[in-house]
């Protein structure tokens, strides 16, 4: 962590994990009927889902960072970035169908990004035939949660950052030169090999760590949900303090 920086991922991380999430009780109500108790839950069940599963991807990255691997690290951090870009398009899309009462539209979001999978539907039948995997729906791309998130951040700061820390993240998660780039050192006509740098302001989880946690607490908000929602909004409270005690000269 760098001097005068809020220690973002250690907050939200610990934060997380202190979270209980309850046991959820299905509405008795039909898919191809959906209501607005059936939306909520969905809603709700979604949020349980990204905590319990981006929770976990993070602490792998404290103890990354705290073995000082750096380089292993981005693609954790890439992964959450993704995540919160799903997040923020869940969040913007289910504001607008409860909005418009449209529980139909909004059931279809959430069974696509709940029941949805690529894989499966593509090569399941190789595996375990006799399933109509066509029925299964289509995926969510991410490529259209970041366009969310580039939109959400333009309105926010009248600017967006999406694109060139995705990409950023992206060059050290896949093969290329940036990947070797960490272990040269070319000195004269010799390339000597070195440890990679320990440094790892170039993640930059920060950038989409806040917004994570401000996604999440919508979204709770969206499905009417209180309880896990109090313990979210205590780990929103850390932030805000340890930003307040940065700000204090």
């Amino acid at each position: 962590m760098h001097k005068n920086q809020i220690p973002v991922l250690p907050i939200v991380t610990r934060g997380l994990e202190r979270i209980g999430l309850p046991p959820l009780v299905r509405p008795p109500v039909p898919n191809d009927n959906p209501n607005e108790a059936l939306v909520l839950w969905g809603t709700t069940y979604y949020t349980y889902c990204v905590i319990a599963h981006v929770r976990v991807i993070l602490r792998g990255m404290v103890e990354l960072l705290r073995l000082k691997n750096v380089p292993t690290a981005f693609l954790a951090c890439r992964h959450v970035f993704e995540w919160t870009a799903h997040s923020c398009l869940m969040t913007r899309e289910t504001e607008g169908f409860i909005g418009r009462q449209d529980w139909k539209g909004a059931n279809e979001l959430q069974s696509r990004v709940m029941e949805a999978n690529r894989w499966v539907k593509e090569h399941g039948k190789k595996y375990e035939p006799g399933y109509d995997y066509d029925e299964m729906p289509d995926s969510m791309r991410v490529k259209k949660a970041l366009k969310a998130y580039e939109q959400y951040q333009q309105e926010q700061h009248g600017e967006n950052s999406v694109e060139d820390s995705y990409a950023l993240l992206s060059e050290h998660t896949h093969p290329n030169s940036a990947c070797f780039n960490a272990y040269t050192q070319i000195v004269g006509r010799e390339v000597q090999f070195v440890p990679p740098s320990t440094d790892s302001a170039l993640l930059g989880e920060e950038r989409c760590l806040l917004d994570l946690i401000l996604f999440l607490d919508a979204l709770l908000r969206l499905g009417k949900e209180i309880n896990v929602r109090r313990q979210l909004r205590s780990v929103i409270d850390e932030l805000l303090e340890a930003k307040k005690k940065q700000d204090v000269p």
